[in-house]
């Protein structure tokens, strides 16, 4: 089976390890809700920003603590790399399983997201917001390596 959407599987390692790194720094920052823990200020470029006033401002160099830009860049990233490259052995069976777990992250990742509309409210729906947008990426790589780990296991048993 042709795959040419795939990266090669020598990236699997890495980014990997990247994306483990990241998530874990994620979740702790999530939990601390410490923002300060390292500090990148550096004067960046801003299509759109709003000042404390809630003005909106556009096209201005503005200082920004650039840590998160970096954290959810090598989390998507290395996430996106890892989830889409190559098995050793890619065959019709593991591109079946890569599908089935698309989707079924897809439909998981929405149903929660749902339930979050409808059940949380305030401010803090933003957050969920953002932790959504991060959790298709998360569910859909638990959920291919699962299977495929059990599929590999499976055959073991049958041989």
């Amino acid at each position: 089976m042709k795959t040419n959407y795939l990266f090669p599987h020598k990236f699997k390692t890495i980014s990997g390890i990247m994306f483990i790194v990241a998530t874990l720094v994620m979740f702790y920052l999530l939990l601390i809700d410490d923002s300060e823990i390292i500090n990148l200020d550096i004067t960046v470029f801003a299509v759109m920003n709003d000042d404390i006033f809630g003005k909106m401002k556009y096209f201005e160099f503005i200082p920004n603590d650039i840590f998160d830009e970096l954290l959810i860049s090598v989390f998507v990233i290395s996430g996106l790399v890892f989830a889409f490259s190559k098995e050793k052995i890619e065959d019709e069976m593991t591109a079946k399983i890569r599908l089935e777990s698309l989707v079924w992250s897809t439909y998981v990742n929405y149903l929660l997201f749902f339930l979050c509309v409808w059940f949380v409210y305030g401010s803090i729906i933003y957050t969920v917001m953002m932790i959504a947008l991060f959790t298709h990426l998360l569910f859909f790589i638990i959920r291919f390596n699962w299977k495929l780990y059990t599929f590999k296991h499976s055959a073991d048993h049958e041989e």
